[in-house]
């Protein structure tokens, strides 16, 4: 006679081990997306710079620097602008302020920069005297320091602008304003290209002649102020060349540039 099979009783509470590990999974998932939707806001943006700066370090270059320096401001500049703060036009204006301050000549020269240029302004008792376009010693002088300081900064310069102005005289009928002021700017072009410290496609020379004055031209003091030559330093990358502007222009056929047969020339009149 056969026996029986006995029936398994055994195992009766095993399904409540799975059911408590399975909600202990759950509760582990839970935290875990609550600890994540926590998580502190300074370090999820240095996550986020880190990968930056692994992808584009050179756009957090000048923000670590004003990090460093205790500054909150935004002091990042476009890529094209030279980030090494000794090869600037900062150096190249730090050099000329220098030079006019030690030889008081703040009354004769003025001189600015931003971001995006370097202006220089002489006035005539430093440059020309007069009717002449003979260059004094005094404006030989500070064109050397200058030329000095393009020679360190040449690969950050798009265009150096010169401009002459003169002024207007009511007993003056000669008529001679536009050419003097043209003939001035292009002998301190001149000197300065003779120096061979940037490319020459780079000096640009403009005579304004008595049309664009700063001061009243009705009194001596007014007009000694509108006699002067004035050197803009545009920073690379910045203001778009005139230069190009004007070869574009020329150069243009059916609305583009024929870029093969593009040619970069000195413009100075």
């Amino acid at each position: 006679m056969a026996r029986k099979k006995k029936r398994d009783t055994g195992g009766g509470a095993s399904w409540l081990e799975t059911y408590s590990d399975m909600v202990t999974l759950l509760l582990t998932f839970f935290i875990m997306l609550y600890a994540m939707s926590t998580i502190d806001s300074q370090k999820y943006v240095a996550i986020i710079e880190a990968f930056s700066k692994q992808m584009n370090p050179a756009a957090f270059h000048m923000q670590d620097i004003s990090t460093e320096s205790g500054s909150e401001e935004d002091n990042s500049t476009p890529e094209t602008v030279a980030e090494d703060d000794e090869a600037n036009l900062d150096q190249l204006y730090a050099m000329l302020k220098q030079y006019i301050d030690e030889n008081d000549l703040t009354d004769q020269v003025e001189i600015q920069k931003s971001e995006e240029y370097v202006f220089i302004r002489f006035s005539d008792a430093v440059t020309f005297r007069g009717y002449s376009d003979i260059l004094e010693m005094s404006g030989r002088s500070i064109l050397d320091v200058l030329a000095e300081g393009l020679a360190l900064v040449e690969d950050y310069i798009e265009e150096v602008i010169i401009a002459g102005h003169t002024a207007e005289v009511e007993y003056d009928k000669t008529d001679i304003d536009r050419s003097l002021s043209t003939d001035r700017a292009n002998v301190v072009l001149r000197y300065l290209e003779n120096k061979e410290v940037i490319h020459p496609s780079k000096y640009l020379a403009i005579g304004y002649g008595l049309y664009s004055p700063i001061a009243d031209n009705s009194t001596p003091e007014g007009r000694a102020k509108n006699r002067r030559v004035e050197i803009y330093i545009s920073r690379k990358g910045y203001p778009v060349s005139y230069t190009k502007i004007i070869q574009d222009t020329i150069n243009k056929e059916d609305g583009k540039t024929d870029d093969a047969n593009y040619q970069q020339t000195t413009i100075i009149d």
